[in-house]
């Protein structure tokens, strides 16, 4: 058989099957369009709903094909009603893919249907919103009033002991001037009792002289033997009275011993209090991975709020996780410390990554953002330099750049994807965010494209204060180091580059 018998065969034989598979179309459409009806008299509203889709596709192109799209409507009408009685978001997604891809079953009637849901929904998330901010308004009042409590315990238990302690030492000064008393009055019997020793002997001595020359010898013995006893009287009164007093001082030493002791321990109280305080406070706003909140929304969703001046919390409210997504969280965070560590060795900055993501961490929370978008918020600083890994490495650690090098760095806001594509598709915008405009200006003078105040995302606006802030008082071979304080006044001097609303919260918490 020639070469030209077997072409014209072979094209008769596509034509053939060509005119088959046309002829055939019709008919499958009416097929589906007879299970849906079956299915949507049997009440079967998903049967329905999935056939008569099958015949839309067959007939999508058929401009007589009005049955199929007038049944389609009806099918359509009673699947959203379903859905507005038992929300699914699945299913809604699907409807509202399909109503684009059909436009001519989207009915005045279907689209008033989906609005109608999408308004229901909107407001069952601020309801959700608002009762999960009171309960945590009512979670820190009842904190807040634990606290208090605490400290009013501490307090009192405080002034008990001093208390005791005054009382402690009023008994210690009266039992002070009772001995001194004591002393006071041995001392004057003594004194006394030498007055009348001399004057018996004075007495004695008169005696003796007028009775004469003769008993001269032995009055003046006696006499001189009775004052030795008085002085020997004398000095055992004055030890005594040293004795009592060394015995008065050392109860008094005694005493301030345990008066200081006290002391010290009310003064380790009121630090553990104040710690206890500060630990209670900064449990609400520490860097907790297990406590993340994903951040749901459909796939063109944007966290940045570009376009708004107020730092408010994001359109999306934070909602419970389930473990795979806290998992998920997780993990992320996980790899963005590795590809932050591998950042920090091409630059030849140490801790950069960590440093700047936790300080952007604590802003944004100090900011009002919720947990969950200052988590992402988090990660994304700790990478935001990724497009470096692109960089050749022999120019990053080149000491003097040609003009043509510094433009080639520039670029490198341009050459993070490759390095960011494990992350997960719904957190990509906050990650792009943070690695292409982390440049910008609030004057329109940065890179790569000159945005200007709030055009710039929040992610990116943090960054640029924090990574200006971290280099400023880290060590570095161009430049002096900056203590804290004249780091965050040399950051107010160029409010043309950084955020002031930033810079005002980043003083707060350094």
């Amino acid at each position: 058989m020639s070469d030209k018998l077997k072409k014209l065969l072979a094209a008769l034989l596509f034509a053939f099957l060509a005119f088959n598979v046309v002829a055939a179309t019709p008919d499958l459409a009416g097929r589906f369009l007879e299970k849906a009806d079956t299915a949507y008299d049997d009440g079967d509203i998903d049967g329905a709903y999935k056939y008569i889709n099958q015949a839309l596709a067959l007939t999508k192109n058929d401009p007589n094909a009005s049955n199929v799209t007038i049944f389609a409507q009806t099918v359509y009408k009673t699947k959203l009603n379903q859905i507005m009685n038992n929300y699914d978001e699945l299913d809604f997604i699907d409807v509202t893919s399909n109503l684009e891809q059909y436009p001519s079953v989207a009915s005045a009637s279907i689209k008033k249907l989906v609005a109608q849901i999408e308004a229901m929904q909107t407001q069952k998330i601020e309801a959700e919103k608002k009762a999960a901010q009171e309960k945590q308004q009512a979670e820190e009042a009842r904190r807040a009033e634990e606290q208090t409590e605490i400290m009013r315990k501490q307090a009192e238990e405080s002034r008990r002991l001093q208390e005791e302690a005054n009382e402690e030492t009023r008994k210690a000064n009266a039992e002070n001037r009772r001995l001194q008393e004591e002393a006071n009055a041995e001392t004057r019997k003594a004194n006394e009792e030498n007055l009348r020793i001399q004057k018996a002997n004075s007495e004695e001595l008169k005696n003796t002289l007028s009775s004469g020359l003769q008993v001269l010898g032995d009055g003046l013995e006696k006499s001189s033997t009775e004052t030795r006893m008085a002085i020997n009287k004398i000095v055992w009164i004055v030890i005594l009275i040293v004795v009592l007093i060394f015995f008065i001082v050392l109860v008094i030493m005694v005493i301030a011993r345990k008066s200081f002791k006290q002391a010290e321990i009310q003064q380790e109280q009121y630090v553990q209090a104040f710690r206890m305080l500060a630990a209670s406070q900064n449990q609400t706003n520490r860097l907790m991975l297990g406590g993340v909140t994903d951040l749901y929304g459909a796939e063109g969703s944007q966290l940045r709020l570009a376009g708004s001046s107020r730092w408010a919390p994001a359109a999306l409210p934070d909602v419970e996780q389930s473990p795979e997504e806290q998992e998920e969280l997780r993990t992320l965070a996980s790899k963005c410390e590795d590809l932050g560590a591998k950042i920090d060795q091409a630059t030849g900055r140490k801790n950069n990554s960590k440093n700047v993501s936790e300080l952007c961490y604590k802003i944004a929370m100090a900011l009002g953002l919720p947990q969950g978008e200052s988590m992402l918020y988090f990660c994304a600083a700790m990478v935001y330099d990724a497009g470096f890994l692109s960089i050749d490495p022999e120019i990053m650690a080149a000491e003097n750049l040609t003009d043509e090098q510094r433009k080639l760095l520039r670029e490198h806001v341009n050459m993070s994807e490759k390095p960011l594509e494990f992350v997960p598709k719904r957190y990509w915008q906050t990650f792009e965010d943070a690695a292409k405009w982390h440049h910008e200006n609030m004057d329109g003078s940065g890179y790569p494209k000159g945005l200007k105040g709030d055009k710039i995302p929040q992610i990116a606006r943090l960054i640029r204060v924090c990574e200006s802030y971290i280099s400023m008082i880290s060590r570095r071979n161009y430049r002096e180091i900056y203590d804290k304080e004249t780091a965050v006044e040399k950051l107010r001097e160029k409010p043309e580059f950084y955020d002031s609303d930033v810079i005002d919260v980043l003083e707060t918490i350094i």
